[in-house]
């Protein structure tokens, strides 16, 4: 079954956004409603919004949208965005240091700080593009560099998902996936980051509003060029060797340490690709579909049930 295309007239598109931030007690903004759903007719959205409001559907106050009942909600998300605010001038200097490393060709935000909300002692979530065939041995090179970092820098470092970028397609297409890249932050390296987006049109099923990714995406800082001279110093040959050599290492490290997780689900948590590298330990990625398919059922959006499902690639059977 083929997921379904995006709502003709915003209303479903706004109506799914907001319903799965709730699961984060995270009213959206009317501006950030408008760059996901539909950023070139923006009337399109705010009218989406007011019939929304007016039918009782969703509450709207002080330019948030959320589900009714919630209005506290808003105050929340002010102190969650203040935090995040004091954590970006960390956040960057991390980024940086990633952009300093061989192999890197892109650095992006995810997770909650991609959104602006935030816990005191939160860390920062990174999603690195790395040059072709080179995802074991930047994994392995960041695992040494950490090591001789400060604390307060080494702690700000959250799960890392590596991604080749001649590979930049994400095999987990789901809303919860879809998310999580149509708000991440290109931190550097702006043609890798755009490609990253581009290959990934599939998001636009979940998150129409894809362009403003991508142009976000190319507005981000290049990458300094001591990285690529301290490249071509290095052996081209022993690295090639070396690769699928540091892919078969970690995956059986990754095996003895969490050996009390089911096959299947360690597959599924520590990726090992030759193209992606990520360690997902603490997913829960299932309980967030399984609440936004609760919440878009209790909604009546039957038309988009097929959304919150995990692991369907669009268009396939």
């Amino acid at each position: 079954m083929a997921l379904a295309p995006p709502s003709a007239d915003a209303r479903t598109d706004v109506l799914r956004l907001v319903l799965y931030f709730d699961i984060f007690q995270h009213p959206l903004r009317d501006a950030e409603l408008v760059r996901l759903v539909d950023p070139a007719r923006p009337e399109r959205v705010h009218e989406a919004v007011a019939r929304l409001a007016a039918s009782g559907e969703l509450e709207h106050r002080q330019s948030h949208l959320y589900r009714p009942g919630r209005k506290e909600l808003i105050a929340r998300r002010k102190e969650r965005a203040a935090n995040a605010e004091r954590l970006w001038p960390l956040a960057k200097v991390a980024a940086a240091t990633l952009t300093r490393l061989p192999f890197v060709r892109g650095v992006l935000v995810t997770g909650s700080l991609s959104k602006l909300s935030t816990a005191p002692g939160d860390d920062v979530d990174f999603m690195i593009l790395t040059a072709p065939g080179r995802v074991w041995t930047l994994h392995s090179l960041l695992q040494v560099a950490r090591r001789s970092w400060p604390r307060a820098l080494r702690d700000l470092f959250g799960n890392n998902y590596m991604l080749a970028e001649d590979r930049p397609l994400i095999g987990d297409r789901n809303l919860f996936t879809a998310i999580e890249l149509a708000t991440a932050v290109p931190m550097a390296g702006p043609v890798a980051c755009a490609r990253l987006m581009e290959a990934n049109d599939w998001v636009r099923t979940f998150v129409p509003g894809m362009d403003w990714c991508v142009e976000r995406a190319l507005a981000a800082p290049p990458l300094p060029a001591s990285a690529r001279r301290l490249e071509e110093r290095l052996p081209v040959g022993l690295l090639d060797r070396a690769e699928p050599l540091a892919r078969r290492a970690w995956g059986g490290f990754w095996s003895r340490k969490y050996a009390w997780l089911d096959a299947s689900l360690r597959q599924e948590r520590f990726k090992q690709g030759e193209e992606v590298a990520a360690t997902l330990l603490n997913d829960y990625r299932d309980y967030v579909l399984g609440e936004a398919r609760r919440r878009m059922e209790a909604a009546g959006l039957h038309e988009a049930l097929e959304l919150a499902r995990g692991g369907q690639p669009v268009g396939e059977a």
